[in-house]
């Protein structure tokens, strides 16, 4: 019994032996799923069975592939194929969404834009000077007399250019003198490398480019009166206007770099080639609004003003812009037939009242205010950087950083500004007590911050109360700037032109005066804030007692019976000749031919204040 145990043993030993050694029996131990795929060959079906059964499955799958092919369409052409290959990697695309949103956006928003667009470049023209003139100097030899002349050479060709572009835009439309100034100061800005040898070369080239930023302001209020209505006019001027502050940040950046790399003509050949490019997509996308609004795209050029406009009848805000030659009676509102008073329609090419401008003293107290305005702005952009240089002990580049803090602080209050206004006028406040409030804080609110900075010698208290005070001044993009379209949406970029024709003088006048106050006294609390601050608190007062937010009579459709000659005018003319070309005849015959002109163009108005709700 126990040898055939042991013999049973012996029989057993070789199952565990390779644990223990590597061999032949190893190899196969090691392999438990062997016998597994032996028993599974056993069970198969010999090759050649294989084989048909795999020709009678291709077959199958062959038959039924060509059954589901011949339900099929037949195959795309090879382009559209790439179409709807190239679709979901365009609408992967990041930019896919914006381009969505773009192309929902109604024609006036995307008008706003684009004119905001053209007061960036235009800016960035402006500033490009202060920071090519110091290698400018070097190279020619300047001295900074010449320098600071070259400077403000610019402002007399924008003073000269404020009133014609005015009335160009209230005769052609907004649409079509801006994009023409836009042109004129880019290639008067590509042009200042070729003429900087001669100074009166330059000095004509710099004169030219402010002769084209001068329509801009005029331009761009007419844009806005014929196709904004006035619960969202703040907002659209706020955004157009505080382009000004984004492109004097672009233009700080941008050109020292491009001066570094390339040198200073590179600034003046690209910042006039963006201008360039401007006017293209600006054509661009005026076809595309005036096909897809066709009434928007005659807003622009024709004798229209949207609904909302019209005072009292045209309640509705933001409604659809009426063509002059549309008939009131038409649309169920006979009685809005007539040019002007409480109608819907006006006629842009109608005589512009001139006397009667000049005779309104709440335009008179608008065109102060510009002037206080600018008086600031000019002055703190031509000697701040000085100012940090001299008064914070810093080097040109560190004073240059320091000078980018108040453009980015306007930029912020403007945003702010805009919307505020329109939200409070959305709900009822009078616009003449939302337009008088932000005056306020954008003048006294920057005079107490002068006040204080008058104070302190340098620190960086002095740089946050001069960045605070630029940027509170930019409420008054929904106060002074808002408000020529509120006293008249016929003239308002007539009335821009006049009042931002005395805004112009600071650049010539101030500047200079703040240098030689400087001269005088070695102070800059008396030389650069204290006439900011008197212009301040005067500006607000004549603006809160003399200001309006009414539409006034000259707005009216008769422009003869506004346009009554000034008293010392019909004392001149009786002492003419009579009958003289000189005299004009008396003045009862001029505003009786000015009556029958505008009978002729459709009846008179009423002559009566609309307020503006």
């Amino acid at each position: 019994m126990r040898a055939g145990l042991a013999a049973r043993h012996r029989a057993q030993l070789p199952a565990h032996r390779p644990r223990r050694c590597a061999g032949p029996v190893t190899a196969a131990a090691r392999d438990p799923t062997g016998r597994q795929r032996r028993q599974t060959a056993e069970q198969l079906p010999p090759a050649s069975a294989l084989g048909r059964t795999a020709d009678s499955r291709r077959l199958a799958t062959t038959s039924g592939s060509t059954a589901r092919e011949a339900q099929l369409p037949p195959p795309a052409p090879a382009h559209q194929q790439d179409q709807q290959t190239s679709e979901p990697g365009a609408a992967a695309s990041p930019f896919a969404g914006l381009q969505q949103r773009w192309a929902e956006l109604p024609g006036r928003y995307k008008l706003v834009f684009a004119t905001s667009m053209s007061f960036v470049i235009c800016n960035m023209d402006k500033v490009n000077i202060s920071v090519a003139i110091i290698p400018m100097a070097q190279d020619f030899g300047w001295s900074p007399t010449v320098a600071g002349l070259v400077q403000s050479s610019f402002f007399y060709g924008y003073l000269l250019s404020q009133i014609p572009g005015g009335y160009a835009s209230s005769l052609l439309g907004g649409r079509t003198v801006l994009p023409a100034g836009v042109a004129l100061w880019s290639a008067a800005t590509a042009g200042v490398p070729l003429l900087a040898g001669t100074l009166p070369g330059l000095f004509l080239s710099r004169a030219a480019v402010g002769l084209g930023e001068g329509v801009a302001p005029s331009a761009a209020t007419d844009v806005v009166a014929r196709v904004i209505p006035t619960d969202q006019r703040s907002r659209a001027i706020s955004f157009i206007f505080g382009g000004l502050h984004v492109g004097s940040l672009l233009g700080l950046l941008i050109a020292p770099l491009c001066i570094a790399r390339f040198g200073w003509p590179s600034v003046f050949y690209l910042f006039g080639g963006f201008g360039l490019l401007w006017c293209a997509w600006w054509e661009k996308l005026v076809g595309d609004v005036a096909a897809a609004e066709p009434e928007l795209a005659a807003a622009l050029t024709g004798a229209i003003v949207p609904q909302g406009q019209q005072g009292e009848g045209g309640r509705q805000q933001g409604g659809t812009p009426r063509l002059g030659g549309a008939p009131a009676a038409a649309e169920g509102d006979a009685a809005l037939v007539g040019h002007g008073g409480h109608g819907g329609v006006i006629d842009a090419r109608a005589p512009v009242p001139w006397r009667a401008f000049l005779r309104n003293p709440a335009l008179g107290a608008l065109a102060y205010t510009h002037y206080c305005n600018n008086w600031f702005h000019y002055t703190m952009l031509a000697w701040m950087p000085t100012y940090f240089t001299d008064s914070l002990a810093l080097d040109l580049g560190r004073a240059a950083q320091v000078s980018l803090l108040p453009p980015i602080a306007a930029i912020v209050a403007s945003a702010i500004a805009g919307p505020s206004a329109d939200a409070l006028i959305a709900r009822g406040v009078p616009v003449e007590t939302v337009r008088k409030a932000a005056q306020c804080i954008a003048f006294l609110g920057p005079a107490a911050c002068l006040f204080a900075a008058c104070f302190i010698e340098g620190g960086s208290l002095s740089v946050v109360l001069v960045t605070l005070s630029l940027g509170l001044a930019s409420f008054s993009l929904a106060g002074l700037y808002s408000n020529h379209a509120d006293l008249s949406p016929r003239y308002a970029s007539v009335l821009l032109g006049m009042t931002n024709t005395s805004g112009a003088l600071p650049g010539i006048v101030g500047v200079a005066t703040t240098g030689w106050l400087f001269d005088q006294t070695g102070s800059w609390g008396l030389s650069l804030f204290a006439p900011s601050i008197f212009f301040f608190l005067t500006g607000s007062a004549a603006y809160v007692i003399w200001g309006s937010a009414t539409r006034q009579e000259f707005d009216a459709a008769d422009p003869g019976a506004a346009n009554q000659p000034f008293g010392w005018e019909t004392a001149l003319r009786s002492l003419l000749p009579a009958g003289s070309a000189a005299s004009g005849g008396d003045a009862e015959a001029g505003a009786a031919e000015g009556e029958r002109q505008a009978e002729a163009r459709g009846g008179k108005g009423s002559g009566s204040k609309a307020k503006d709700e």
